[in-house]
């Protein structure tokens, strides 16, 4: 568990019966939540329920269609680019195209919100992208080319591009998605890290409910294009789980899904 919730930690995003979708295409509404920093939270529902697209929408690449989204106490909408993209950092299992990009490269892309419109790294911004590959075990990666790194490293690689940035704010879309056993704990364990170390609150979303068990302080459930419930992750029960996701009864679901059963993964 990290630091999660509490009277004393800052909200850095707040949804007062947010609406989102793509132009006029409504795909889940009536959200309401506060994120606050050092916070895990993870979104979970059916495909198509609205994970992704409330993601794209705190993001910004999604425009808010109603309701009210905060970001670091203002109005979403009045933050500009570079503001949020200081304030945000988002991964997710769409790779860039950088083929031909070496890791170093890959990286230090996320230094450049503070490296105006040359890009020229100063040795501060070095010593980050340094520190945040080593934080990644992914320093000695630095001079290979992406395209050749396996899913585990490339993940590893896109969350030392996004420690770079320095956010307050992490997405990740699906980050778990194509990674084996190990690789999903590694990453368990980096998460719960730079949220207890770092008070970077991080919002995701998860098909693998055992690291929703695992890594969780808050959950937040879509279903049928409405938010269907919020709470900490002991929501996550067997009944509960079934009706979510209409899973008939003749079906087994394992206790280390469940808050309920088991000591997580």
């Amino acid at each position: 568990m990290t630091q999660g919730k509490g009277a004393d930690t800052k909200i850095l995003v707040k949804a007062d019966d947010l609406k989102v979708g793509y132009g006029k295409k409504v795909v889940a509404q009536g959200i309401h939540f506060s994120l606050h920093e050092g916070e895990i939270m993870v979104l979970i529902g059916p495909n198509g329920s609205g994970k992704s697209t409330l993601l794209k929408t705190v993001s910004g690449f999604l425009a808010v269609l109603g309701g009210q989204l905060m970001l670091n106490g203002g109005r979403a909408e009045q933050m500009n680019r570079l503001e949020r993209a200081k304030y945000l950092s988002v991964v997710t299992t769409h790779r860039p195209d950088v083929e031909w990009m070496k890791v170093w490269d890959v990286a230090a892309s996320g230094r450049y919100p503070y490296t105006g419109w040359m890009g020229i790294l100063s040795d501060e911004d070095i010593r980050i992208v340094e520190n945040a590959l080593d934080r990644l075990q992914a320093y000695d990666l630095r001079d290979r080319y992406f395209s050749q790194l396996s899913d585990g490293q490339k993940q590893r690689v896109m969350l030392a591009k996004s420690i770079a940035q320095r956010p307050k704010v992490l997405i990740l879309d699906e980050p778990t998605s194509f990674l084996d056993l190990r690789y999903q704990l590694e990453f368990i364990e980096i998460a719960s890290e730079l949220a207890r170390e770092d008070g970077i609150a991080l919002m995701m979303s998860l098909h693998e409910l055992h690291a929703a068990v695992c890594l969780a302080d808050s959950v937040l459930t879509l279903k049928g294009g409405y938010q269907d419930k919020t709470g900490t992750k002991d929501i996550l029960t067997d009944g509960y789980i079934r009706r979510l996701y209409d899973i008939p009864d003749r079906y087994e679901i394992p206790a280390e899904m469940t808050s309920g059963g088991g000591d997580g993964i």
